[in-house]
């Protein structure tokens, strides 16, 4: 009797061990498997950051054309009126370099006489990362019939 006890008692043992180190190994593959997704999730987010940062200047809703030719750059009147949607939790900015003139959001209201525009607005509440991506561009102002420097500004957060 006291032997079969013993064995059942080595036995019950044996498998809480055996049960311990599989718990083990499946939390370690686990924590593995959530970085490794992390790390996708981000480079997926910078690849589609820099196809958005490459083909923006580009979109019908900004830049600027005259007798549909494309001018390679950015219409700023298009720029106070633009309807960009669904583009995730970023920021488009675009700021005028040269000429320098004072900082000023710009509105219909005081334009041309500002530098900044702000095209897109998507925070979310909790800010994790931030990744900015900045690209030279040229603006267009129909007013004046001039063009000038600038840069176009995404800030993603994760």
């Amino acid at each position: 009797m006291k032997k079969a006890e013993l064995q059942m008692q080595e036995t019950i043992l044996v498998i809480f061990i055996v049960t311990i180190i599989i718990g083990l190994a499946l939390f370690t593959f686990y924590q593995l498997q959530s970085k490794s997704l992390e790390k996708s999730k981000l480079e997926l987010e910078r690849n589609k950051n820099l196809i958005l940062l490459s083909t923006l200047p580009n979109s019908v809703e900004l830049s600027y054309s005259y007798l549909g030719n494309e001018e390679n750059s950015l219409d700023t009147l298009k720029l106070l009126n633009n309807k960009l949607n669904n583009l995730g939790f970023k920021e488009i900015t675009i700021k005028q370099t040269y000429p320098d003139i004072e900082n000023r959001l710009c509105n219909i209201n005081n334009y041309p006489n500002c530098n900044s525009y702000v095209v897109y607005n998507n925070q979310p509440r909790k800010i994790e990362n931030i990744e900015i991506l900045t690209v030279p561009i040229s603006l267009y102002f129909p007013y004046t019939d001039e063009y000038k420097s600038g840069l176009l500004e995404i800030k993603s957060y994760s």
